[in-house]
């Protein structure tokens, strides 16, 4: 049995933060910088949609040690929670990159990706 992962520390935060504002701010450069933030193995990011006031929750990303593999759980406006496990295309719990995280689940509020 593998043993759970500490939070992510303040350098792989960092890192990984400006990953996400990078990726974000280039696929869908009109939602403008996303909101990052962590509460424990948790990162989670936010945008402000067209038409919004607040910034929407979108992603949440559960680390698994490295920089590069998180667990992927996008935001349901209808339930108010996350779920790892309702992904398009996926029936099952999927891990990736913040990038491919981004992808999975921006498409879904914010449409297909407009930029680079």
């Amino acid at each position: 049995m593998g043993s759970v992962p500490q939070a992510p520390d303040p350098q792989t935060r960092n890192a990984v933060t400006r990953r996400i504002i990078t990726h974000v701010t280039a696929g869908w450069p009109r939602l403008g910088e996303p909101l990052v933030r962590y509460r424990g193995l948790y990162c989670y990011v936010a945008a402000l949609l067209p038409g919004h006031r607040e910034p929407t929750p979108i992603l949440r990303l559960r680390y698994q040690g490295s920089a590069d593999d998180w667990a992927i759980g996008i935001y349901k406006a209808s339930t108010g929670q996350y779920s790892e496990n309702e992904l398009p295309g996926t029936f099952a719990g999927m891990t990736g990159t913040p990038e491919q995280g981004i992808d999975e689940t921006f498409i879904l509020y914010a449409g297909p990706r407009t930029g680079n």
